[in-house]
Order: C-alpha cells, then structure tokens, then sequence
C-alpha cells in the first residue's frame, strides 16, 4: 500500500514538473521566439533543473512538440473533436455547426493558441520542422478524423468528403488569419454567422431530400407535385390538408435567410426552429 502511495506522490511530482516545463517554454517561446529561446532560459522560467528538463525533454524540438500536443489535448480533444461527432445524433449540419463554433470559440480572443500560430508561421522559413510538427499533430489528424465523420454521413452525398473537410477547415482557418493574425477585420468584415451558415449549406447542398425535414414547408424551396392549374391559369393552392400554423409560416427567401441566421445564433437546425415556431405561435 505505502509503495502504491509513493509511485502515485511521484507520479503526481512529475506531472507537475512537466506542466512546470510547459509553462515556462509557452512564456519563453512566445516572448523570444524559437532561435532566441535556450532551454537556460525555460530552465529559469519553470524553476526546474537541468537535469530535470533534459529527463522529459531531450531538445527544444520535441519540447515544442510537447507544447503542440498540449495544445491538442486542452484546444482541441476537449471540445473540437470530430470523432466524437459521429457519436451525436442529429443533423449532419447541426453537428457540424457545433464544430465550427467550438473551433472558433476555442481559437479566437486565446493569446497564447494563436501566439503559438504566429510563432509556427513566423519560424517555419528557418525552422521548418516546427511547422511539419504543428501540421502532423493538429492539422492532420483532425482532417482524417473530419473526413471519416462526412464520409459516414452518406445523406450529403459529397462527391469527395477528403476535399471537403479541407473546405470546412480552410474556410474557418482563413477567418481566423484575417480576424486575428492579420489583424485586418476591418478590410475583411465578416460575421460568424454569415461564414458558417453558408459553409454549412455548401457542404449539404446535395443532401438527400428525406433529411432535409425544414423544406417541406417552404413554398420557395420546393414545388408540390400535387400543384394543378385552374383554367385561369393559376397554380391550385396545395396546402389545405396542413394545420393553419403551419400553412401561415411558409416562407419567402429572404425570410427564410433571417430564420437560418436566428437558428444558427441558437444552435439549431431551421427544421427545429420551425417546430418551435409552430409550436409555441
């Protein structure tokens, strides 16, 4: 019991040590940059020893893998993980809705997430293998995890999910250069609900008629086959079997932009804010 006590008190001592180093390295790397950080330097910052730091990590390299990886597991795993999407149900697009908002809520206004992004672009001419590193632990593992999800969800018959993923991220990557890396906002306004509705649609353009629940109340977006014109000419109204409330929420194109907007602020499908509607008057 007392030897199980002591592996667990020393397993706990080197856990903090290790996020001692990883620290100190995140303040070193971010207020020096790569070629100017020594391990002296992360050694002073944590208050470690040498010895202590060379133990866990061999070279400045893979302690900035460390930190890479760290930034997986806290940005990434905990709230942005497309494997655990396939395990939700719903929609394809309420799911991928979720992703692209935890993606943007995780990134966006964090200091030291998009440091880090400056630091891997900024360093990537001289020391490329930290941008092969930042690539190979974050990009890549995400698109293959975002392709696996899309590739199972056939209703969106997406002729290639691989480019489709690279889509998705790209789109959300490149609002995050010019919001924030690029600090250029203002020459390229954009609105996050703007972005991601349309990226959205984009990618369930093709989606299987059955699952697109929300479009068969919609005159605009989908004509009955049951419409028949009168020997005037005019179309034969083809909704007197549906409920009044729901007869009295077919919508015009512009509306129907101003109800995905409200869902999408919401986190809903249209198809979901329509039943709410319905239901509540």
């Amino acid at each position: 019991m007392r030897k199980t006590e002591a592996n667990n008190l020393d397993r706990k001592l080197s856990d903090e040590k290790v996020d001692a180093i990883l620290a100190g390295a995140m303040q070193e790397f971010l207020a020096h940059g790569y070629a100017a950080t020594t391990m002296d330097r992360v050694t002073a910052a944590a208050g470690v020893s040498k010895t202590t730091i060379y133990s866990h990590f061999q070279d400045k390299e893979r302690l900035f893998t460390a930190l890479i990886q760290q930034l997986i597991l806290e940005k990434y795993y905990a709230s942005f993980n497309p494997q655990k999407a396939q395990l939700m149900e719903g929609e394809a697009s309420v799911i991928l809705r979720h992703l692209a908002l935890s993606m943007l809520n995780n990134i966006m206004g964090d200091q030291q997430v998009l440091g880090l992004i400056r630091l891997v672009i900024g360093e990537s001419g001289r020391f490329p293998e930290l941008a092969r590193a930042f690539v190979l632990n974050l990009e890549k593992p995400f698109l293959e995890d975002l392709s696996q999800f899309l590739r199972s969800r056939t209703e969106l018959n997406l002729p290639d999910p691989e480019v489709a993923a690279r889509v998705f991220v790209g789109a959300l990557v490149h609002f995050i250069l010019i919001e924030e890396i690029l600090h250029a906002n203002d020459i390229l306004p954009m609105e996050w609900e703007r972005l991601i509705n349309n990226l959205i649609n984009l990618l369930t353009a093709n989606q299987t008629q059955k699952y697109l629940s929300a479009d068969q109340y919609s005159g605009t977006r989908q004509k009955s086959s049951r419409r028949n014109r009168k020997n005037s000419g005019k179309f034969e109204r083809d909704y007197d079997s549906e409920p009044k409330r729901l007869r009295s929420i077919r919508l015009t194109d512009t509306a129907w932009e101003k109800l995905a907007q409200v869902a999408g602020k919401h986190e809903l499908t249209r198809s979901e804010m329509i039943e709410i509607i319905a239901r509540n008057g």
